[in-house]
């Protein structure tokens, strides 16, 4: 093979856990390799040597970025395009793209299957780690040793401000209820490590978050920085992989985190470490035990008392970020 085109439009996360497929693709099949994504990912892929282009698709500008869309996406001819999303807009991209073999997921959702030539079989029994779910696809493309290789990433430097350390990043806010530990655990946790070891604390997070972030760092105190929505995001992970650990939720900056080697302990409720907690540190994680309910997977708790976040004590998750550090 000499070309490829991959798509994996979004999200956050899910991007990351892309990041050994690709690198297994490039190794095995020495192919210039090209990556459809979202226009708000695209400046992470510039950090990812194994990707020649990035073609950005125009998710929030569909009508007006199409056709400059589709003469950038026809602009070379594809020996293989690889569906790494398993939707229908991904499945989509990779019809309008020019290629001799579509391959999709067996996963795939909302008739994305009618548009690959192949898709892999089925996993019996649960369902893998998504890193290993993608890295299914390699293998049926592109047959090789059965290990999962590290990401390939080159990450700029962050500068460092001076201070003393221990440098904690706390992530604690995602797009789902389920998924967020209360804001005043993450004070107490906060505070917890600022009296044990001295830690200096960056809290992270999007322009959304901003006002929730400058809370959680007042509750704190002065040994906490509020930096939701001041960086992009090659800027986070410049961020995150200068600090000594992350304390994050099921969240995007756990995954790019644990990508780079970043040190992390990550809280979870309503979702299922073994499907999409960190991969290489899958050890690392704190979550309440013996809830039958648990992982649910769902955005709103049935329940409605989110048991498995507001049950799961501060001083488990302070002993495991002291032990880490």
């Amino acid at each position: 093979m000499k070309r490829i085109l991959v798509i994996k439009l979004s999200s956050l996360g899910d991007i990351a856990h892309a990041l050994p497929a690709v690198r297994a693709l490039k190794e095995r099949t020495g192919a210039d390799i090209d990556w459809v994504v979202q226009p708000e990912y695209a400046g992470l892929l510039a950090m990812c040597p194994d990707v020649s282009r990035r073609i950005a698709f125009p998710r929030r500008r569909f009508a007006a970025g199409f056709l400059p869309f589709v003469r950038e996406l026809r602009g070379e001819r594809y020996d293989l395009i690889l569906d790494l999303q398993g939707l229908m807009k991904s499945a989509f991209v990779g019809r309008l793209a020019l290629g001799d073999w579509r391959v999709g997921p067996a996963w795939a959702r909302e008739g994305a299957h009618w548009f690959y030539d192949v898709q892999t079989d089925p996993a019996p029994g649960p369902r893998l780690h998504a890193v290993e779910e993608l890295m299914e696809l390699v293998n049926l493309v592109a047959p090789g040793d059965s290990g999962v290789p590290e990401p390939n990433l080159v990450v700029p430097e962050a500068p460092g401000d001076g201070s003393p350390g221990p440098h904690v990043a706390l992530a604690p806010f995602s797009r789902w209820q389920t998924k967020n530990w209360p804001l005043e655990k993450f004070a107490e946790l906060g505070r917890g490590l600022a009296a044990e070891m001295g830690c200096r604390l960056c809290i992270v997070g999007g322009p959304d978050d901003q006002a929730r972030g400058a809370e959680l760092a007042q509750q704190i105190g002065e040994r906490a920085r509020n930096l939701c929505g001041q960086t992009d995001l090659p800027g986070l992970c410049s961020l995150l992989k200068s600090m000594d650990l992350l304390v994050s939720v099921d969240s995007g900056p756990l995954h790019w985190a644990d990508a780079m080697g970043v040190p992390l302990i990550v809280v979870f409720g309503a979702t299922d470490p073994g499907r999409t907690g960190p991969y290489w540190q899958r050890a690392h994680v704190v979550a309440v035990d013996g809830l039958a309910c648990r992982p649910c997977h769902a955005r709103t708790c049935a329940r409605g008392d989110l048991a498995c976040l507001e049950t799961l004590d501060v001083a488990p998750v302070l002993q495991a970020v002291l032990a880490r550090l």
